[in-house]
């Protein structure tokens, strides 16, 4: 039996600090106090980080609730058709345990290995300092933000985009997902 979680890995970490993210972009909260769950986003493209975040709990559920119901629908479809999560979580526990570079080596849904694609984006789930390992750690190529980006209604990609200007600035990225 594996244990589920290891100690925050380097590449989750922010790329502007060199430490473990701190703090949730939207409410500031400290995501390092024990027992805080949080999720991190990181957006690379030619080996770049372009964008990172992490969001508490909270701060994730309402900015996934604000997505329209019909793009939450088109979102969880999309994964449902292609990826079956469990058995993935189960197949990569068995067979890689806590090695998070095996679970974010190849897009968890077109199966192409990261090295050789010009955009991804690495999604973790954490609770205070440990990466955990459920659905996620897990990679999306840019395809992948690509088609779902395209299932999005006009409401939805409204509040992504005021969510990224929030969160980012003048420079906001337009990929921004959070699924």
């Amino acid at each position: 039996m594996h244990q589920d979680y290891i100690p925050i890995p380097e590449i989750f970490w922010s790329f502007e600090t060199g430490k473990p993210i701190a703090t949730c972009k939207v409410c500031g909260c400290d995501l390092l106090v024990p027992g805080t769950n949080y999720l991190i986003e990181k957006a690379f493209k030619n080996g770049e980080t372009i964008f990172e975040h992490a969001l508490c709990l909270s701060c994730y559920t309402a900015c996934h609730e604000s997505m329209s119901e019909d793009s939450r629908t088109r979102i969880r479809n999309y994964f449902a058709e292609r990826v079956d999560i469990d058995a993935r979580q189960k197949k990569n526990l068995a067979d890689f345990g806590t090695q998070h570079e095996k679970w974010i080596s190849h897009c968890m849904v077109k199966g192409f290995p990261i090295r050789e694609v010009d955009e991804y984006q690495l999604y973790g789930f954490c609770i205070d300092n440990d990466l955990v390992f459920s659905g996620a750690p897990y990679a999306v190529c840019g395809d992948v933000i690509e088609e779902i980006l395209e299932l999005l209604s006009a409401e939805t990609l409204g509040v992504m985009t005021d969510l990224s200007q929030k969160l980012f600035g003048i420079d906001a990225p337009h990929d921004l997902l959070m699924f």
